[in-house]
């Protein structure tokens, strides 16, 4: 086993909570377009947030995901039937070597403990003319001040078991440099979410976010509490929060210029 997580669990709330604006789809749609050739693979497909929209506007995707739930969640959206899915780990990709021209990952390396085999397996699948898109995820902002203070009290079990969060981008580029991959275009994307804290911290115990997953009950109530009242007296929990861009990437093989 991988050790991959898989989001069955998170199959009949995952778009209501992981929602992408029409600004911020729009702009990743079109980068994607402009900036990947030919066939495309997406991997950790997921509910098709990203595919289904991809697809009509008449990108050749494919889909993968480890879970067959959130993949149903895909087929049965309008335009959902028109994208080929395969149930499988990216880990171990069930393609012939450049059986792709461009490939892309959104909130997804995090999840799997052998990400950088992850690069490779992209890398193997697109072949060395094609380009691939990542963006990574992770935290930023007050957000990244409350993670480090969960991370601070509940250690391990809050660590995601893959790219680390804290400095994903970094540790990404690096990893694509060891490859001979080079970054030529990076876009900073700002999901319009209009969060509170006091939201946030209701969030939590709900365990919609995957790294409570791991945190036993009463370890994550105490957390919590102790979390809330450090951030009240540092910010205004009622006040809506300003998103911190997170960044796509894109590489190719090492020859081409970073733009």
């Amino acid at each position: 086993m991988s050790g991959s997580v898989s989001f069955d669990r998170a199959a009949d709330y995952y778009d209501a909570t992981r929602l992408t604006d029409d600004a911020a789809l729009g702009r990743i749609l079109s980068l994607l377009e402009q900036e990947l050739p030919g066939r495309v693979l997406e991997i950790g497909a997921g509910t098709g947030q990203l595919a289904v929209p991809l697809a009509a506007r008449g990108v050749p995707v494919t889909g993968l995901d480890l879970s067959p739930v959130m993949l149903a969640q895909l087929r049965a959206k309008p335009g959902g039937a028109a994208v080929p899915l395969v149930n499988g780990d990216a880990s171990r990709l069930p393609f012939a070597d450049a059986a792709f021209e461009g490939a892309y990952a959104r909130w997804v390396l995090h999840l799997i403990p052998d990400w950088e085999g992850v690069l490779d397996e992209l890398i193997r699948a697109v072949g060395p003319d094609g380009a691939i898109a990542i963006e990574p995820g992770g935290v930023g902002g007050v957000y990244r001040d409350l993670f480090e203070r969960f991370l601070a009290i509940l250690g391990d079990a809050a660590m995601p078991p893959g790219l680390p969060p804290l400095d994903r981008d970094v540790r990404l580029g690096e990893a694509m440099h060891r490859r001979g991959w080079a970054s030529v275009r990076t876009e900073p994307v700002v999901y319009d979410r209009s969060r509170t804290l006091r939201g946030y911290f209701d969030d939590v115990p709900r365990r919609e976010m995957s790294w409570t997953w791991r945190v036993p009950d009463p370890d994550l109530a105490d957390a919590t509490d102790d979390v809330r009242a450090w951030a009240g007296e540092r910010y205004d929990l009622d006040a809506p929060q300003p998103e911190v861009p997170t960044t796509w990437h894109v590489y190719r093989r090492g020859r081409w210029m970073a733009a």
